[in-house]
């Protein structure tokens, strides 16, 4: 007992003298005494456990409630010295908000399409129908069909809004493409017609049957419903689109549809017993935009971003300048007619003159601010103020839409080839052998040509004619036997051939206004003979677009129909 009072007295003395390591040895003696049971009786010095010698712990507990260790070295953001008020979290970096975005608000697919341009008869003939319903109070059905991106359900919402403020109107529109079932659309036909009233329990089909086929004459109200997407209800249930168009039919019917779809036969394809019944709904056709009407529409767009008086001084364009919008307008009329395709033109074709504009301020400050670029005496010293130049975010807040950089012919150009080319290729995939073995002899035709009138013999007034179908078929033939490798068609068949590809307009008629277009031996109408002369073909596709299709069976023939002698 004693060797352990002295052992406590010396950890006591440690303790004063080394204050750092006084708790270790306290928790030491503490357990050395929990073990008194375990020191012999004679308390030798041999006998006493030596403490171990103390050590710094190489992990920290960050569990326990000890004080923070400071660390030796502070861990500072890259880039910048930290200060006593620098934040430790990076500034989230804000958008800048230029004019162009304005611009491209305009052309995306979520934007309010405003007021449709260029369906003026389509327009008169849709009100005309509608007002002649509301003022006999009597059904009929209209059936809207067209290519995609024509404006068909913006034009027929735009004019059902006109009549939703009419007295003895009820108006209701569904997207036949959210319906599940038959039932879902009577119940939504419920919930938009009869609103509040509507009772859960009543069955839909019986209760729109009350309503839309009184039994008085003095009927309240003419239900107007609008049916988008009608073609998607003819993989659900057929008898619905029967039900609601007898319905709109039927000579007591106040029922006024207008059914919108993009087949132009729906009506005649997959509903024959309306057409047995005598029941055949109205027709309103929507045609493709054609070039001068989808200018008119992207011009509209983009002056409205003008001011009055800034319209009234001058014919200025913003952001596009005309020629583009004339190139963009004609390569989406040439495709397809699909105004979507332009405003996505017209919108990438904005982004890319703002990234322009953009690096363009940036190269010009660069080179402003280099000393090797500046005189001599212009070089101010540490000890003045440098000169103020505007960043990039104050020069973008300057620009209006009088003063902002335009898009102009190569941009559109280089936004269309990437928007457009994918329909060409597909197109020159469908092909088959016969198809491209044609297409491949009119661009011989004209690449033969080409290098004769760029002979020194030929004659510089005269450009290369376009060869008839007469001539193209001779190079047809020429071009088959020369390998044997391919055998060639008849020239019916060849014609046929050519038809095909002038409907998927990969070759066209050569506009050039020398009275094309009438085969020779054709009488005028007033029986004067021959007018007029054979058409003539040009190629749509250059000869790479072509080569690029031409691998797979019989890529070897096509190549050397286009390779020359």
């Amino acid at each position: 007992m004693a060797s352990v009072l002295g052992k406590r007295a010396r950890a006591t003395e440690t303790s004063n003298d080394c204050p750092s390591i006084s708790s270790r040895v306290k928790r030491r003696t503490c357990a050395i005494i929990a073990n008194d049971e375990n020191v012999p009786p004679n308390g030798s010095d041999e006998d006493v456990v030596q403490l171990p010698t103390p050590k710094t712990p190489r992990h920290r507990d960050a569990i326990s409630k000890r004080v923070p260790i400071t660390p030796r070295h502070r861990v500072g953001l890259i880039g910048k010295p930290l200060t006593p008020r620098t934040p430790r979290t990076p500034p989230t970096p804000s958008n800048t908000q230029t004019v162009y975005n304005c611009a491209r608000q305009l052309f995306t697919r979520s934007a309010v399409p405003g007021p449709l341009i260029g369906r003026e008869d389509e327009r008169k003939e849709l009100e005309n129908f509608i007002k002649a319903g509301v003022a006999s109070k009597s059904g009929r059905c209209l059936y809207v069909s067209g290519p995609p991106g024509t404006g068909k359900s913006a034009l027929v919402s735009e004019v059902s809004q006109t009549f939703e403020s009419s007295e003895g109107i009820r108006t209701a529109y569904i997207n036949c493409m959210s319906a599940k079932c038959s039932n879902d659309v009577y119940g939504r036909l419920m919930e938009e017609l009869v609103g509040s009233d509507y009772e859960m329990e009543q069955d839909p089909i019986v209760r729109l049957n009350a309503m839309f086929l009184p039994k008085w004459k003095a009927a309240d109200y003419t239900y107007l419903v609008t049916l988008d997407e009608i073609d998607h209800l003819l993989t659900l249930d057929l008898e619905i689109l029967y039900t609601l168009f007898e319905w709109s039919l039927h000579r007591s019917s106040r029922l006024v549809i207008i059914g919108i779809a993009n087949a132009l036969d729906l009506t005649d394809r997959f509903l024959p017993r309306l057409k047995a019944r005598n029941l055949k709904p109205q027709l309103l056709p929507f045609l493709p935009y054609t070039a001068p009407q989808i200018a008119a529409v992207v011009t509209t767009k983009l002056k409205s971003l003008s001011t009055p008086s800034d319209i009234a001084q001058s014919d200025h364009i913003p952001f596009l300048h005309p020629a583009a919008i004339q190139l963009c307008s004609k390569k989406v009329a040439s495709q397809s007619g699909d105004l979507r395709k332009a405003f996505d033109i017209a919108r990438r074709a904005v982004d890319l003159v703002e990234t322009e504009t953009k690096q363009n301020y940036r190269l010009n400050l660069s080179l402003q601010n280099s000393p090797s670029k500046r005189p001599l005496g212009e070089n101010p010293n540490l000890s003045s103020p440098t000169s103020s130049t505007p960043s990039l975010a104050v020069f973008l807040s300057t620009l209006t839409p009088q003063t902002a950089p335009r898009a102009t012919i190569a941009h559109v150009s280089r936004v269309s080839a990437a928007a457009l080319s994918n329909g060409t290729t597909q197109r020159l995939q469908t092909l088959n052998l016969q198809q491209k073995a044609a297409l491949c002899a009119l661009i011989f035709h004209q690449e033969t040509f080409k290098k004769s009138a760029s002979s020194i013999f030929a004659t510089p007034s005269k450009s290369p004619p376009a060869p008839t179908v007469r001539s193209l078929y001779e190079t047809y033939c020429g071009l088959c036997k020369r390998d044997k490798a391919l055998h060639p068609l008849t020239s019916t068949e060849f014609a046929d051939v050519v038809s095909g590809l002038e409907t998927l307009s990969l070759i066209g008629e050569e506009k050039s206004g020398r009275g094309f277009g009438m085969v020779p031996g054709t009488p005028s109408k007033k029986g004067k003979g021959v007018v007029g002369k054979e058409k003539r073909f040009v190629s749509f596709v250059n000869e790479a677009e072509v080569k690029s299709c031409l691998d797979g069976v019989g890529g070897g023939i096509l190549r050397s129909l286009l390779a020359s002698d």
